[in-house]
């Protein structure tokens, strides 16, 4: 479920309701308000086959006057009524005269957390529109649920970058409420940010952190959401693991999340897609139809953009024309349902794989390169660029990747790029998966080989998961190639110069790599830590490299941290 914002347009409202199962409307005339709720409610309602259930809060001086009851006490009272309707079976819920400042917390916090995971559509009306603002800007501890809400918006577009300022203040907020299960899914949702972001280590030690919180709350669902993200990041390396998947799946099923085991059946069913005999076209077909039932556009979007992948690259005894004719039905559907999910991650794939695999759409239009090379661009995907790259240039006389493609995905999932022999690219299904930034140091003109003439900073985090006001150790070191005067002779008098980019200290603020330089790294709060460490010739004062890494902070369990401001994301500079 996901917090979108307000809006005047039914047929836009509809559509994102129907995508992230949260609409909030505030301010307007009461009666227009109401009737503009109603109206997309009933859509809703129709087209999902559920009932409707409204809930009125009137103004905080009505409510305290009827019945000697409190505002807060009002709001009690609906969260309640509401808890008791979700409890029964999934349905579409209107609470409308939502005032704002009700009792100590936001009663429209209060009611997303309350639907957190559901399966029903949530409609809220306010009657002031400071009250969604405050949902959204206020560090307060009720809000944490509305950040994580806006950061998994973020993710599903497939913009991982402005997730990451709203998990920080999540996580913040729910220690400071001392909210476990709150805290559990603010770390899930940073481990999904990091494999997207394609720094699978990173995911890898958040998505075990809140896989365990979550066992320990008796969080089923997200221990089951947790299983499928961690299964998927074997596919980073070109090899998935179906039982991983199946397992999450399971588990999905035992907890009743209808909506979790339909995307691990998705996953799973993808991972199994390119096997001999396996019977895809029923499995695609199945998934798609528990995506309808749970009414999940993205889900259906990215089944049918998979299904006519495998339709198009798949050899059978069907007529050619009507398999091309097939294939672009599903892209065709898949790229309507992108648009009114506001997904550009997946809008771009479809359109490239579309192209590609349909001559006759790619060459009416001359600029389709440059269309769906914007479009990635537009969330900062320079991955999903390279690959256009590569659609337009042709596989390379030498057979390497080029460099855009190499500094970013392993090896092992680059080696399983394939050509036809029209020569367009079989690009690796992993490769959507992920939006890898250049791996620091990685030499031009090799695959994970240094540079023979250059030296280069390695740096090592020598304590694992690091955790707010505990100190965590980290090495330099410059390491010269074979072919670097430096291999064969002493290593200078050299500096290096740490500092801290955020909210942390790091010491000493000098260490000399020719002694082997540590330094003691101590964060403040959790969440991603920028540092900077600058090489210097003392001797001449010359800079010789600068390099910036980003370490992700843990959050300390149970101690809450006093929430701080984010500090400002420089620009990343080399000397």
């Amino acid at each position: 479920m996901s917090f979108v914002g307000r809006t005047r347009d039914l047929a836009a409202a509809r559509r994102e309701l129907g995508t992230r199962r949260l609409l909030v409307v505030s301010g307007a005339p009461d009666a227009d308000r109401s009737a503009f709720l109603d109206a997309v409610a009933r859509e809703a309602a129709d087209e999902a086959g559920l009932p409707v259930y409204r809930f009125r809060v009137a103004d905080a001086g009505e409510r305290s006057g009827e019945a000697g009851r409190t505002p807060g006490e009002a709001a009690d009272t609906v969260v309640e009524a509401c808890r008791g309707v979700l409890a029964v079976h999934p349905c579409v819920v209107v609470v409308d005269g939502v005032p704002a400042g009700t009792a100590d917390e936001s009663l429209l916090a209060e009611l997303i957390s309350t639907f957190a995971g559901s399966q029903s559509f949530l409609l809220v009306g306010s009657t002031d529109a400071r009250e969604d603002a405050a949902a959204l800007s206020s560090d307060r501890c009720a809000d944490g649920w509305a950040l994580l809400a806006r950061a998994a918006v973020h993710c599903d577009r497939g913009d991982p970058r402005a997730a990451g300022p709203l998990l920080r203040r999540a996580v913040e907020a729910h220690q400071v409420a001392g909210d476990r299960r709150g805290e559990a899914w603010a770390v899930f949702l940073y481990g999904r940010m990091c494999r997207l972001r394609g720094r699978p280590e990173d995911a890898r030690r958040l998505l075990q952190a809140a896989r365990e919180t979550f066992r320990a709350v008796g969080e089923a669902p997200g221990e089951a959401w947790a299983a499928v993200e961690l299964a998927r990041l074997a596919t980073r390396s070109g090899s998935p693991d179906p039982d991983a998947l199946a397992e999450a799946r399971r588990l999905h099923e035992r907890a009743g999340d209808r909506r979790g085991a339909a995307w691990a059946h998705l996953w799973w069913t993808v991972a199994r897609a390119d096997e001999p005999g396996f019977p895809w076209q029923e499995e695609f077909a199945s998934v798609q139809g528990r995506f309808h039932e749970v009414s999940d556009r993205l889900g259906t979007a990215w089944t049918l953009h998979h299904h006519a992948l495998t339709l198009a690259r798949t050899d059978g005894t069907d007529r050619t024309d009507e398999r091309r004719r097939e294939a672009d039905r599903l892209f065709e559907g898949a790229l309507a349902l992108f648009e009114e999910a506001d997904c550009p991650h997946g809008r771009a794939w479809t359109m490239l794989e579309y192209a590609l695999r349909s001559p006759a759409h790619r060459f009416l239009n001359g600029e389709w390169a440059a269309e769906i090379r914007h479009v990635f661009h537009g969330i900062g995907d320079e991955a999903g660029e390279a690959w256009v790259d590569l659609a337009e240039a042709g596989p390379s006389p030498g057979g390497e990747p080029p460099y855009e493609l190499a500094c970013r995905y392993p090896t092992a999932l680059l080696d399983t790029l394939g050509w036809t022999e029209a020569g367009e690219p079989l690009i690796p299904r992993a490769a959507r998966d992920t939006q890898p930034e250049p791996r620091p140091g990685f030499p031009v003109g090799g695959r994970d080989r240094p540079d023979d003439s250059r030296a280069h900073v390695r740096l090592t985090l020598l304590d694992d998961a690091p955790v707010p006001d505990v100190p965590a150790r980290i090495a330099l070191e410059v390491v010269p190639g074979p072919g670097h005067p430096w291999s064969t002779a002493p290593l200078p008098p050299l500096t290096a110069r740490a500092t801290s980019l955020g909210h942390a200290e790091i010491h000493p603020a000098h260490g000399v790599p020719t002694d082997g330089a540590e330094f003691r790294f101590t964060p403040h709060r959790p969440g991603s830590h920028r540092l900077r460490f600058t090489v210097e010739d003392p001797a001449t004062g010359t800079v010789l490299q600068q390099v910036e890494a980003e370490i992700d902070v843990v959050p300390s369990d149970p101690a809450p941290h006093r929430p701080t401001a984010p500090a400002p994301r420089p620009s990343a500079r080399r000397a």
